[in-house]
């Protein structure tokens, strides 16, 4: 999926594997690559003994390693270093408890007990005295004394919902105590044996911290099989997600779905009949990939399963049984995503309406864009900095119409609001009047709104057009370029193609 054609050879040993040949997974990964796809330019640094990924069929000894399993000892390293030490790991556990149940709390209250009829028609303030009555109560007028009562089938699944996560924040809980403990040896192995402390993690590279390890093996074999080098290490911690960069780049997960279908990326191949099949990973997906696939695919040796291989009808039994479970657990995550995106961005659109247009690169562009061996840390170094390069390109191709109507929309929004500002600076208390049974707060919140959005969709005057080199900008950071789109940046096909892979932040989430 790099703009080089030329496909390593490392990268074909990568997925050259000793597979049976009756295994659906085997002959889908080692099928020709269809046209559309390139594959990433993985160049293997040569080490003294490093391993080959051909050697997962073969496995590692478990009897003579001093650690029982060197793959999540190294995980845990890493995790360790991406946290930046031990007081950071345990305020990041602790808010993330108190976000999870402040969650289920807002989501509850607001769903169950607040009666949003009575709220629409309670009198506060103003009206209250025009209309003679006693000032609101919000306690009495819009709060359900019996929230259950009627439970109708929304209320149970309001309650299904909160039952769920509830359960979900307990065992959080308790997982925390359990992390805790292998927390600190991981701390301690840091500060004794690569004498690192958790101040100075937050500031070294992290290839000085696997220079340290590789000095460390020469004295305290961690590895009694060989002598572990950088790049060993590296392949240990990506040894999971190599194999789903794998799968992407064989196109395996490629599906005959339509572009509208939220998560839906470019399309890779045809079948017989025209149908197009589009690369899908979201969220969800990717946690069901790894639970069924990836964390099933290995044996205690480090080795691929060979009944894994040998009989998918145990895996497709597997992915039927979590289909069916996800199925039935969707309403309860359909409510606590819109939950916790409202919270997530509502705050950013209140001071920054504009942004409600925003994107950022969807979860299965991260993954189509992430190469061979490359860490989390420096994936997202080398992403984040494209996002500002993707949003220019996109305003390569302006729309002259949506330009002039929002410069219109824009003029007339926020003349409304300049007149609300000066009343507001000659005499406040006349924005609590009222026009059309809304005091002039309400339209000043309405216009301000309205004209930050609008003037976000008017062109810059000063925007230079060059598709050709602003993708250029940003294939520097991506390191995908396909081949049909070369010498076709310009074209709006190559900008809808873009567009499902760089989405609108409420997309981004799924």
């Amino acid at each position: 999926m790099m703009f080089s054609g030329q496909t390593n050879s490392n990268t074909l040993r990568k997925f050259n594997w000793r597979w049976h040949e009756d295994s659906t997974l085997t002959a889908g990964l080692l099928k020709d690559v269809a046209p559309e796809i390139e594959l990433s330019g993985y160049g293997r640094i040569p080490s003294p003994g490093s391993e080959s990924p051909s050697g997962l069929l073969n496995g590692e000894s478990l009897n003579v390693e001093p650690i029982a399993d060197l793959d999540l000892f190294f995980e845990r390293l890493y995790s360790y270093y991406c946290e930046k030490g031990l007081w950071c790991i345990i305020i990041k556990w602790i808010v993330e408890l108190l976000s999870l149940g402040f969650t289920i709390c807002f989501s509850g209250f607001f769903l169950l007990y607040v009666d949003w009829n009575g709220l629409r028609n309670a009198k506060c303030g103003m009206d209250a005295v025009e209309s003679g009555t006693k000032p609101c109560d919000l306690a009495k007028e819009a709060l359900h004394e019996h929230p259950l009562t009627p439970l109708t089938l929304s209320k149970a699944i309001i309650v299904g919902y909160l039952g769920l996560f509830s359960i979900y924040l307990v065992f959080c809980f308790f997982r925390f105590f359990s992390q805790l403990k292998e927390t600190l040896r991981i701390r301690q192995f840091y500060h004794n044996s690569l004498h690192v402390t958790d101040k100075e993690i937050q500031t070294m590279p992290w290839a000085t911290v696997l220079e340290k390890i590789v000095q460390l093996q020469a004295s305290q074999q961690l590895c009694v099989v060989k002598d572990l080098s950088a790049h060993d290490m590296v392949m240990r911690l990506m040894r999971k997600e190599n194999y789903l960069i794998g799968m992407l780049n064989k196109g395996v997960l490629a599906f005959p779905i339509s572009q509208w279908v939220p998560g839906a990326g470019p399309t890779v191949k045809f079948g017989p009949d025209g149908t197009q099949y589009r690369l899908v990973l979201t969220k969800t997906l990717e946690w069901t990939l790894n639970w069924c696939i990836l964390q099933s695919m290995f044996d205690r040796n480090f080795c691929v399963r060979m009944d894994f291989l040998s009989n998918p009808k145990t895996l497709k039994k597997r992915l039927m049984v979590v289909g069916l479970a996800m199925l039935l657990l969707s309403p309860f995550l359909v409510i606590f995503m819109l939950v916790y995106l409202f919270l997530r961005h509502a705050e950013q659109f209140y001071n920054h309406p504009g942004t409600a247009s925003s994107r950022r690169w969807s979860n299965l562009s991260r993954w189509m864009f992430r190469e061979f061996n490359e860490v989390d840390h420096l994936f997202k170094h080398r992403i984040n900095s494209s996002i500002v390069h993707a949003s220019e390109y996109l305003k390569q191709f302006p729309s002259p119409i949506i330009s002039i109507v929002a410069k219109f929309i824009s003029f007339v929004s926020g003349g409304f609001a300049a007149v609300l500002l000066i009343i507001a600076l000659v005499e406040e208390s006349l924005l609590e009047g009222h026009i059309f049974g809304r005091n002039l707060f309400w339209y000043a919140a309405v216009f301000g709104t309205i004209t930050a959005i609008s003037r976000a969709a008017v062109t810059d005057d000063l925007l230079v057009l060059d598709p050709e080199g602003t993708m250029a900008v940003v294939v520097q950071h991506t390191h995908y370029m396909p081949k049909r789109w070369r010498c076709k940046e310009h074209t709006e096909t190559v900008r809808i193609e873009f567009e499902t892979l760089f989405q609108v932040v409420s997309l981004f989430a799924v």
